[in-house]
């Protein structure tokens, strides 16, 4: 059996033809029961088509539908809430109720026998006790198909009946008789055996990602392993081994990985030392070295797989203070845990392979430059013309303004090549030619 279907255009409710009234000139279609909630909303005022907006007579200007053009089978599956209430009487004999257990979901053809119904709850029952099934909203307190100023708390449906649902029904199961002990089993919560898949979520350390990376893997039948001696793809299990670690040691997490059709980037926590890492766990060649390292620096990483930033630790190797920059910000901070959801790359260096650090010394050329005496500077000493913003110090100061005055003096004798600019910063000189 077939019959023609259209939705509400305020509602969306999928309803029969002779459940529809049909705007004539738009040909908007609306349920019996949006066009008496949008009449109530305009009152006197004028009431309005929801789809075209015109001006129109509600009695005269929609009529019941017309058939659509298609057909659509009058039996349809349905998705339906069920959800568990407890109807009470506490002690001033007011009536009160609570929901209590965990919703439910129910797959029912719109039209469908009673008996049918109450076999699909009975199913979902957390334990046998006398009960009735009625129709709310998704609340559970008030009925679904009575109008909200009755207060009517759900129609009770009964088995004996053919039963006629719609997408909107809530079924909410009311039992009158449990105790409190009955309604505390209704409340525990029980975890799924599928749960045990799921990865934890506490904070791995860099112990773990180098076990799983040294962790042997079985190659199966869908991954085998090509024999070179008989030619033919073998089951087999794949070690990764490091035989001698280098003094400074780069370590990659690999937080962006594909999956299931689609990049993404692992946030999980990785807990870092940053003194006295120990890899001699991890090593399958000679160990006459040291297997202790130290935290030179790291690299983080905020974002996701399409946008991202960059900052960075680094320890000073002068003075071992460690600081962190982000972009133009430089603030003395050390590494953290709270860094470990996103620390990407840690460089690390072996100790006894840490070489003493100083700044570069001088030039020849520079020292003897700075040691040249203010009296060997005369006019024809040149002057750097393609220098800009160069920061001098005093000495150096004394010597332009020195030649300065040189030029002052015979100005009027000879063309000035050069002019000079005091700059804005302090101890600084622009040289324009």
């Amino acid at each position: 059996m077939s019959a023609d279907w259209r939705s509400c255009a305020v509602c969306l409710e999928e309803l029969p033809d002779h459940e529809l009234l049909t705007h004539l000139s738009c040909g908007g279609a609306l349920c019996h029961v949006c066009l008496e909630a949008t009449s109530k909303h305009y009152g006197a005022a004028g009431f309005q088509c929801p789809v075209c907006t015109a001006e129109v007579n509600p009695a005269e200007d929609f009529v019941a539908a017309p058939p659509s053009t298609g057909n659509k089978c009058s039996k349809r599956v349905l998705t339906i809430p069920v959800q568990f209430r407890y109807d009470y009487e506490d002690n001033d004999g007011q009536n009160k109720m609570k929901l209590f257990g965990h919703p439910r979901m129910v797959y029912l053809a719109n039209e469908t026998q009673g008996e049918s119904l109450f076999s699909a709850i009975e199913r979902f029952l957390p334990f046998q006790v006398p009960y009735k099934i009625v129709l709310t909203d998704g609340q559970g307190y008030l009925c679904s198909r009575c109008m909200y100023n009755i207060h009517c708390t759900g129609c009770e449906l009964v088995r004996e009946v053919e039963i006629t649902l719609q997408s909107g029904d809530h079924l909410t199961v009311i039992c009158e008789e449990i105790t409190q002990h009955q309604l505390d089993l209704a409340e525990q919560v029980s975890d799924h055996e599928s749960l045990k898949d799921l990865r934890s979520q506490d904070p791995l350390t860099i112990q773990d990602c180098f076990h799983a990376f040294t962790e042997s893997e079985l190659l199966d039948e869908h991954n085998p392993w090509f024999c070179p001696k008989c030619q033919h793809n073998q089951c087999a299990r794949k070690t990764l081994t490091v035989w001698r670690y280098p003094d400074t040691l780069v370590v990659y997490l690999k937080r962006f990985v594909f999956h299931e059709l689609c990049s993404t980037k692992l946030d999980n926590k990785v807990l870092f030392p940053v003194n006295n890492f120990d890899v001699s766990g991890f090593v399958s060649g000679p160990t006459d070295e040291s297997m202790t390292y130290d935290l030179q620096s790291c690299v983080c990483h905020f974002g996701g797989v399409n946008a991202g930033h960059y900052t960075a630790f680094s320890k000073n190797p002068s003075t071992n203070q460690w600081y962190y920059y982000n972009d133009e910000t430089t603030t003395q901070q050390d590494p953290s845990d709270n860094d470990s959801s996103s620390v990407y790359v840690l460089f690390y260096q072996r100790k006894d392979s840490q070489l003493p650090f100083s700044l570069p010394r001088p030039t020849d050329q520079q020292q003897e430059d700075q040691n040249q005496p203010s009296s060997d500077i005369t006019d024809e000493t040149p002057i750097d013309k393609n220098i800009e913003n160069t920061v001098i110090n005093e000495h150096e100061m004394k010597q332009i303004l020195a030649q300065l005055k040189s030029s002052e003096e015979s100005e009027t004798t000879r063309p000035v090549e050069n002019s000079v600019q005091k700059s804005p910063l302090s101890n600084s000189f622009d040289f324009y030619s």
